[in-house]
């Protein structure tokens, strides 16, 4: 899924080569006990048998969500195991996060199949085994002894104990503990708070200077955001107290780099989130509705955010994937294929013939999360970042190239845009937007100064496309730069702008993303904007 073209005067490359520790393979997803496993289809029977059962799985409830989801999991495992691409396991992973999500029996075996699957792709035993310990501290006891069962395979890759004893969940900080707290805790009430939820998981990005946890629960409650001060052994911490949030899942999940470790545990008042952080962090807490997440960013403080424009390295983004297809044309045509494709001849050029570093949030058919794809470009402290879609609309009709950046808006179009690749209502596209601008306020010239350059470098896209599209195109509509509150830009501690490359849903726009001319125009428009940017011009 993640590909990085270096700057190297070769123009870089992808490629992964698996180190020596290769754990042994535990295969978890297979046939019914006593049964023989079904012959394996064609890859692409199988890839859209799979893609078939997640989209069932994704318009179900109950049990025939469950089962849909774990033959999807199952056919994407079997192929990776079959033929080794990496892609089939990280969607396969994918599929085993979202059945992991759901309560029952099938949450333990879900994310035992992960955490070994992640394994043999990674080519790391002793972190597999570190994965699967934590499990074990963590779960049921009818789980727990599940977990060991595949230990005990693992046991010659066991690490030394003093690692395996920074996995044992440790007691969230007291709410009484009050003296070590650093300033007054901030309180926000999302709209529609309720007085009681379920806080059902969380996840963990975590990058050398940067991270972001993504809290999920049940409905909207309130939150406070405070921090607690180093203390004889302890790194700073920074910490969400959810109001009336019950949990039950794993106390303790450990990370790597900025993010060392993040803990939970329910209290009075509900759950406290805390954050173990290797050094003092600058941090942004912000909510995004439907389905409603806590987003805990940190990262290391970057005084020059904002006032520079030197360009070392770019995320593209290509929208959708794996299940998610994005919109889909007259015949057929799907946004998630335009969309990679576009990124895979812009992101050789950025390296070659710009000197950049790139990094695509994903490199194949596969399904990203919206929150992790910024997630990964503030990890891999990126200068810019360009989220690439197709446009469409509920007609045929529509046509035009437009450029966004995150803001709120009053303009219809933009809103019903951002409400389609939100995959959310207008409601919660338009509080999102909301919420970022008062999340601006507490530093005001800082931010003043990203959005500028947000905008300075969407106007530069909005002028490349059309410059680069005008010689064979020269009816393609100039839609401009626009505003809106799309989730994939929340967050961003870089430039960030999602290009709207021209409208799937119309007959001759789909024409043209069938031809690599266009789609070459559409690359190289990436490229002359990143280009000018660099170049300081406006």
């Amino acid at each position: 899924m993640l590909c990085v073209w270096l700057a190297l005067p070769a123009g870089g490359g992808c490629g992964r080569t698996a180190p020596s520790t290769d754990p042994p393979a535990v295969d978890r997803v297979s046939a019914p006990q006593g049964a023989a496993a079904e012959p394996l289809p064609a890859r692409a029977v199988a890839v859209a048998s799979a893609d078939a059962l997640a989209v069932q799985a994704s318009q179900s409830t109950g049990q025939t969500a469950t089962r849909a989801l774990q033959q999807a999991a199952e056919l994407r495992a079997r192929l990776f195991r079959r033929e080794h691409r990496e892609a089939d396991a990280l969607e396969a992973g994918e599929l085993l996060r979202q059945l992991g999500r759901k309560a029952g029996p099938a949450r333990c075996d879900a994310e035992l199949e992960r955490l070994l699957l992640e394994g043999e792709l990674n080519a790391d035993a002793e972190a597999t085994y570190r994965a699967l310990y934590a499990l074990s501290r963590s779960e049921d006891a009818a789980c727990s002894a599940r977990v060991q069962a595949a230990l005990e395979i693992l046991e010659a890759f066991r690490p030394a104990e003093g690692a395996l004893a920074a996995l044992e969940p440790h007691p969230t900080a007291s709410r009484s503990a009050s003296p070590s707290v650093t300033g007054s805790p901030s309180a926000q009430a999302p709209s529609g708070a309720a007085e009681s939820a379920t806080l059902t998981h969380i996840e963990r990005y975590s990058g050398k200077d940067a991270a972001r946890v993504v809290v999920f629960v049940s409905k909207p409650v309130r939150f406070e955001v405070g921090s607690l001060a180093p203390a004889p052994g302890v790194g700073p911490r920074l910490f969400v107290d959810l109001r009336g949030a019950q949990y039950s899942g794993k106390s303790a999940l450990g990370a790597e780099g900025l993010l060392e470790r993040v803990r939970a545990a329910d209290g009075a008042e509900g759950t406290r989130v805390v954050l173990d952080l290797a050094e003092a962090a600058e941090h942004r807490v912000f909510y995004v509705p439907e389905p409603f997440r806590l987003i805990i960013d940190v990262a290391k403080p970057n005084p020059s955010r904002g006032a520079t424009r030197e360009v070392r390295r770019v995320v593209l983004d290509p929208g959708h994937g794996g299940h998610d297809p994005g919109a889909i044309g007259p015949t057929g045509l799907r946004e998630k294929d335009v969309a990679l494709d576009i990124a895979h001849r812009a992101a050789p050029l950025i390296a070659r013939e710009l000197g950049i570093s790139t990094l695509l949030t994903r490199d194949a058919d596969v399904f990203v999360p919206l929150e992790e794809r910024t997630a990964r470009a503030n990890a891999f402290g990126a200068d810019l970042f360009v989220s690439i879609h197709c446009n469409a609309t509920e007609r045929s009709g529509g046509s035009g190239v437009m450029t966004f950046v995150l803001d709120d808006s009053k303009d219809q179009l933009a809103s019903r845009i951002a409400t389609l690749e939100n995959s959310a209502s207008a409601e919660a596209t338009s509080e999102l937007a909301q919420v970022m601008s008062r999340l601006a306020g507490s530093d005001r010239a800082s931010d003043a100064r990203a959005r500028a350059r947000d905008t300075e470098f969407a106007v530069l896209l909005q002028r490349a496309a059309m410059a680069s599209l005008a010689p064979n195109y020269p009816d393609v509509p100039d839609g401009g730069v626009k505003r809106a509150g799309f989730y994939v830009l929340a967050g961003a501690r870089m430039p960030a702008v999602l290009f709207e490359t021209s409208f799937i849903s119309s007959v001759r726009d789909e024409t043209r993303f069938n031809t690599g001319d266009f789609r070459q125009k559409l690359a190289d428009a990436i490229v002359n904007a990143i280009r000018a940017y660099k170049d300081g011009r406006k």
